[in-house]
């Protein structure tokens, strides 16, 4: 492992730093308040997050590991800088017109929104910067962290304006944490964790862009299998409840093929039939984590 275990994390995507005062409220969309439940204890240790994908921001006492502690979206796409240009037709994604009612799908749909907004940032595609910024606001309204997202959703709105790219990425970053905080004093660890599996969408970028430009000494990134594993140990612990409105068993079997496709073999190098392979389940894997579902 390249880094050493840090004391936490949070779900985030590529490296933010300054953070700019929010300005204004942004706009809301008119959203139901998800009646989130208190899943029951008893649940057992989840395994470490993988090193390189704990957010050095939980470094201190107050947001140290814990169950609610969920992989860094942040450092998932500082993981993924410097591979080839992301294909415009992945660029942008179709996102369900309001919040969905389930707890699980809604977990999952904000994941994928905050990777999102940081794949919009790395294809420059400043424009879309107000659709996302009130998603996530709509979305965290419907746990009831919308007060706290509203400010930096605010903040996005003004770093674009700006062209402020680090601070729009660290704000980004800060959504995770507000929210991740608002679960646990819910005392929600399933949704914080789905959350988590953002990591789906930064995957689909980038074996996107190596699909169309190879490079393998650039490859070696995706090719992490103690991630895939991490995610598949955390879905199977979820509640039962979690698991009525998604089919939380095919996702797991895809994370578990990925575990598979991801190991190379002691002295093996990155082949493009390899990222193809991974191309092919992380699709199957949108669809069934990420698309709507059926009423």
């Amino acid at each position: 492992m390249k880094r050493l275990y840090l004391l936490a994390a949070a779900v985030s995507v590529t490296g933010g730093m300054a953070f700019s005062a929010p300005q204004e409220d942004a706009p809301e969309k008119e959203a139901a308040v998800l009646d989130v439940q208190t899943p029951p204890s008893g649940k057992q240790d989840q395994p470490a997050i993988p090193e390189r994908l704990l957010d050095d921001s939980h470094m201190n006492e107050e947001l140290g590991i814990n169950e609610f502690t969920a992989p860094s979206i942040r450092k998932i796409f500082e993981d993924l800088e410097g591979l080839p240009e992301i294909p415009e037709k992945v660029a942008l994604r179709a996102r369900p017109e309001r919040p969905p009612m389930d707890r699980c799908s809604l977990a999952l749909q904000l994941g994928g929104m905050m990777a999102d907004g940081f794949v919009i940032v790395q294809c420059g595609k400043m424009n879309e910067v107000k659709p996302i910024a009130l998603d996530l606001s709509s979305y965290a309204k419907a746990i009831g962290a919308g007060e706290r997202v509203n400010r930096h959703a605010a903040s996005l709105l003004k770093n674009a304006e700006d062209g402020d790219l680090s601070s729009f990425k660290n704000n980004l970053a800060l959504i995770q944490s507000d929210v991740e905080q608002e679960l646990a004093s819910l005392r929600d660890s399933d949704m914080a964790n789905l959350i988590g599996l953002g990591w789906i969408r930064a995957l689909d970028a980038a074996t996107a862009a190596l699909d169309n430009k190879f490079a393998e000494d650039k490859a070696k990134v995706i090719f992490q299998p103690d991630v895939p594993e991490y995610f598949h140990y955390i879905l199977d612990g979820i509640e039962p409840e979690m698991k009525e409105r998604r089919d939380i068993a095919k996702i797991m079997n895809l994370l578990t093929i990925l575990q598979e496709q991801m190991t190379l073999a002691p002295d093996a190098r990155p082949a493009k039939a390899g990222v193809e392979a991974i191309r092919k389940t992380t699709l199957e894997l949108i669809k069934a984590a990420l698309a709507p579902v059926e009423s």
